[in-house]
């Protein structure tokens, strides 16, 4: 069978078995970590469906707050399994927990009523929100430079791929200047 016609699972077999033993502990851990992540947002989210007020030009409010707040831990969960799996593909899980960490924060600050409630969302957001944020992205991106290096790319200090003597970064045969 050629190498570009193997299925998934043994793609993600024979990646599995090149990842470095410390690379696949690392991979465990970060499972770990967005599972208390995501199990400690459970209880947060009971807290909101029976607190959050009822407004009057919204009638759904709450179940937006509810909704999004499901949608994610949803993400976070899926970062947590794949991440379990060693799946490279677990950076995509983990740049949508990170856009959603963003917005959840962003919104929490913007649509907060009164000093206290703005003062609470600016603390989550700086304290929690951003920096899960930040190390989601740092997750997906660590695994980005990874997959390079798997494929044999290398990669450079950026995270992007090395260019080959006698071609163009952007790829192609390098252009005569002068």
């Amino acid at each position: 069978m050629a190498e570009d016609e193997r299925t998934d699972p043994e793609l993600y077999a024979s990646v599995y078995q090149a990842l470095p033993i410390q690379a696949k502990r690392r991979a465990r851990r970060l499972g770990w970590i967005f599972s208390v992540a995501a199990v400690a947002l459970l209880p947060w989210i009971v807290y909101l469906a029976i607190s959050l007020p009822r407004r009057d030009l919204d009638t759904h409010y709450r179940a937006a707050w509810v909704g999004f707040d499901c949608l994610l831990v949803f993400a976070i969960v899926r970062t947590a399994y794949m991440a379990f799996r060693v799946d490279l593909r677990v950076q995509i899980p983990a740049a949508a927990t990170a856009t959603l960490l963003i917005v959840d924060a962003w919104f929490d600050i913007a649509t907060s009523d009164g000093r206290a409630a703005i003062l609470q969302a600016l603390l989550l957001a700086v304290f929690f929100e951003i920096p899960a944020a930040v190390f989601s992205i740092y997750v997906s991106r660590q695994v980005s430079h990874q997959v390079l290096l798997l494929a044999g790319h290398g990669g450079s200090p950026t995270g992007a791929p090395e260019s080959e003597p006698g071609t163009d970064p952007r790829g192609g045969p390098q252009r005569p200047t002068g």
